[in-house]
This record gives C-alpha cells, sequence and structure tokens, in this order.
C-alpha cells in the first residue's frame, strides 16, 4: 500500500506542473515570513507579480494586513496575534498595466509533516460582480441607484479607489458628488486616514492661505497659535475640493505647485512641510468651458482631470426617481412608512427636479411629516410644488427639459418668493452660487434680489 501510495504521489508531481500552468485561476504559494515561493502565470498576470520575493512588495496589495482584517471580518477569533489557519476570501480591486479587475482572493494555512505555507486562490469575478450589483441595485456608501448612468460612475469610482490618481467629479448641485468622493476614500488604501472636505465657494479670500496650508504662531493679527491647514489634516488621506470652480487665478496657481509638489510653506514658516494626499475635485460646472473661457487654468484642470467621472442629473435618471421616493419616505416614516399612489408617481415623473436629489429628498420628507394616510396622495405633497407641476405643459417622453421650461420653473420661483433668492435656493436644495449660475445661464440674472 505505501509502494501504491508513493507511486500516485510520483505520478501527480509529473502531471502538477502541467496543471498549474493551466489554471484560469491565480495560485500563490509563500511561507509563515511571507516569503514567495510558488505564483503560476495567471496570478503574474492579475497581480504583476513576476519579479516579487515577498508578499509585502506585490504592487497595490497589502496582504499580510488584509488577511487580519478579513479574518476579523469573517468573525474568527484571535486574528491579530496569531494568523488564523481557517479559509478566508475576500475582494479586492486592483489595477495592472492600466487594467482594472475585481479578485476574489481566498487564502488558508496548510501543513506539511513539520512545515506550514500559505496558500492563495485568485480569482477573476469582475463581470460577476458588476452584473450581481446590476441586478440588485444595492446601495454603495448610502448611494441608492438603479440608473445604469449612475452605476457605472459608481463601478468607475470603485475602479480607481485603490490608485492614487487625480478624480475630477462634475455634475449639478445636489446629485451626489460628495458621496461618490466618500466612496472613492471609504474603498481606496486611505480609508484609515483622514477624509477632508472643503467649499472652495465659501473660503473668503483673504483667508484662503491659512485655511488651506496653515500659519504659524503670530503670522498675522489674531494668530495666537498654530494653525494646521487642510493639506496638512489630510496628510495620508483625501482632500475633497468641492465647487473648484470658484477658485481665483492667484489660488488655482498656488494649488497646482502643492500638488505637483505635495509640499508647501504654511503661513509665517520658512519650513517645507511634505504630505502624501489623494486630491478629488468636485464642481457643477464644465471646467474643460471654463478653460475655453480662460476661467480657469488649463494646466490645473489637466492635473485634477485625470479620471473624469460625471453624474448624470436626477431627470435624467428616470428609474430612479421613484426608487429614490421610496427610499427617502421609508427613511423619514420609519415603521410608517407610507406607499406612493398613482397619482403622485406620475406628478414625481413629470418634474424636472433642478435641485436634483436634495430636492427629491426635501419633499420626501415634507410628505413623511404630514400625510396621514397609508398610501401618498397629492394633498401630501407641499402645494406649491404640486402646482408648479401641474402649470407645466408634459414632458417629453425621455424625460428632458427645454431651457424655457426650466426658465420659466425658476421665474415662477423667485415671484413666489418675492426674489429672495436664499429663500428659493433653499426649496430646490440648492446653494446661492449654484442658483446664481443658473439665473445667469437662463437670462434671469437682472432680477433684483429684495
Amino acid at each position: 500500500m505505501a509502494d501504491l501510495d508513493d507511486k500516485a504521489l510520483e505520478i501527480v508531481c509529473t502531471v502538477m506542473p502541467q496543471i498549474l500552468e493551466g489554471m484560469t485561476f491565480g495560485m500563490m504559494v509563500a511561507d509563515p515570513q511571507g516569503k514567495l515561493l510558488y505564483h503560476n502565470p495567471v496570478a503574474d498576470r492579475f497581480l504583476g507579480i513576476q519579479s516579487v520575493t515577498q508578499l509585502r512588495d506585490i504592487p497595490n496589495l497589502q496582504l499580510q494586513k488584509e488577511i487580519v482584517r478579513a479574518a476579523i471580518s469573517a468573525g474568527h477569533d484571535d486574528a491579530v496575534s496569531r494568523p488564523t489557519e481557517n479559509c478566508i476570501s475576500w475582494d479586492r480591486v486592483v489595477t495592472v498595466d492600466n487594467e482594472t479587475r475585481i479578485l476574489a482572493i481566498r487564502t488558508r494555512m496548510v501543513r506539511h509533516r513539520d512545515k506550514k505555507y500559505r496558500v492563495f486562490f485568485i480569482e477573476d469575478v469582475t463581470t460577476l460582480r458588476q452584473a450581481e450589483r446590476n441586478l440588485s441595485g444595492e446601495a454603495r456608501a448610502g448611494i441608492h441607484s438603479k440608473d445604469p448612468q449612475m452605476l457605472r460612475a459608481i463601478e468607475l469610482i470603485e475602479q480607481v479607489a485603490p490608485s492614487d490618481a487625480s478624480v475630477l467629479i462634475q455634475g449639478e448641485s445636489g446629485t451626489g458628488k460628495g458621496m461618490l468622493a466618500r466612496l472613492l476614500h471609504d474603498t481606496s488604501q486611505r480609508a484609515h486616514k483622514p477624509l477632508v472636505e472643503v467649499n472652495c465657494a465659501a473660503i473668503p479670500e483673504n483667508l484662503w492661505e491659512a485655511e488651506f496650508f496653515g500659519a504659524v504662531k503670530g503670522a498675522y493679527t489674531g494668530a495666537v497659535g498654530d494653525r494646521i491647514g487642510r493639506f496638512a489634516a489630510a496628510d495620508g488621506g483625501t482632500l475633497f475640493l468641492d465647487e473648484i470652480s470658484e477658485l481665483s487665478k492667484p489660488h488655482q496657481a498656488k494649488l497646482l505647485k502643492v500638488l505637483e509638489e505635495q509640499a508647501f510653506e504654511p503661513i509665517g514658516s520658512m519650513k517645507t512641510r511634505k504630505v502624501d494626499v489623494r486630491v478629488v475635485a468636485a464642481t457643477n460646472q464644465g471646467l474643460k468651458d471654463a478653460v475655453e473661457r480662460g476661467d480657469f487654468r488649463a494646466d490645473l484642470f489637466y492635473r485634477l482631470n485625470v479620471i473624469p467621472v460625471n453624474v448624470p442629473p436626477l431627470r435624467e435618471r428616470r428609474s430612479d426617481i421613484v426608487h429614490l421616493a421610496n427610499y427617502f419616505l421609508a427613511k423619514f416614516g420609519g415603521r410608517e412608512a407610507r406607499k406612493i399612489g398613482s397619482e403622485v408617481k406620475h406628478l414625481l415623473l413629470d418634474y424636472p427636479w433642478p435641485g436634483n436629489v436634495r430636492e427629491l429628498r426635501n419633499i420626501m420628507e415634507y410628505a413623511s411629516i404630514c400625510a396621514n394616510g397609508e398610501e401618498l396622495e397629492l394633498a401630501d405633497l407641499p402645494q406649491d410644488f404640486v402646482e408648479r407641476v401641474q402649470k407645466r405643459s408634459p414632458t417629453s417622453g425621455d424625460g428632458d427639459q427645454s431651457g424655457e421650461d426650466e426658465r420659466d420653473l425658476l421665474a415662477n420661483l423667485l415671484q413666489k418668493h418675492g426674489n429672495n433668492r436664499s429663500a428659493v435656493a433653499r426649496e430646490l436644495g440648492i446653494d446661492r452660487v449654484t442658483l446664481w449660475r443658473r439665473m445667469t445661464r437662463l437670462g434671469l440674472s437682472n432680477v433684483s434680489e429684495v
């Protein structure tokens, strides 16, 4: 029997190299100290490990940490102090040779006589995971969507998250640009470091440098102590620059210098501070058009626009309107969440949603508080909202809205609130800067504010 076992083992050892070379999934073997002892060609293609000798040197991966993290998530006891020998698995997004994949990684510790080996199996599940998400319409990082355009934007964010490339998110106010920036940070290798958000439109010109670069004690009147800037606060993490188009030309030049050098001097200091910051920028207007007009530096635009992500407005995401309305009703209604009646559904689909998801959220919050019955009716919605929609001419089948319709809608809102722009912006769920841009585009900027 022993002779037969030895013969069988000899046969297996003879054919195993061909089996390993021809597998459709990757395989790696390492010792307990992380020395890479073997990998097949598929593992090299997935991870780019041809010349790697240690697990810690695999590009874009931190396998030792990821094993512990996955073991903790799986509920294995003592996963930190004593590495588990159980089989554990997790998904990982990697980019090799400009190709992004979602890989399912499985690993376990095996024993042979008095030695231990860690074995990895790696499978490309990109198509499978994308199909699962498209079918389920699941929410990621609080983003609820079934719309193909929005799902593509989410997938792109997840694909580029492991890299350090700059990302420019463009879309109207209220479409969820900030949530996409948070998703990018949370799925990146910087997730354990800070995400620092800055609204560039809200920073006064004279405080810009102190806000971004910080200042030392005594640098200016009122500087009674050292002040840390946004770049220093985001060191090792992500800096999200919202409304990037609002930066003045001089500040654009200073921002570009810091992005290129990853270094700056706080106000009043001669000492250069190095930082490691990934920048994600967002704007609700086309930066390329701003570059052509001369309002935005071309070199800064190309530095920020490495990975462009376009977020569609809600009026172009008709499959999301009722889906999001139901979500908000459930969120605000709790146990008393109501269903949406057919009349309300038609009304919601007929409206162009200039305030996008933020405006829909406001309407549904009002309805969840004021409705009485189990089914949402027109009487449960803000009446001025119902009247605005009913006064509009029917929209086209594809949900597009003409500029004239949008202009009439905004003009009616201005009249309703006595030209009080703050009140109009609040009702639309947008800020005053966005409202002013929209008024200018529609030829309403000459309306005097009360």
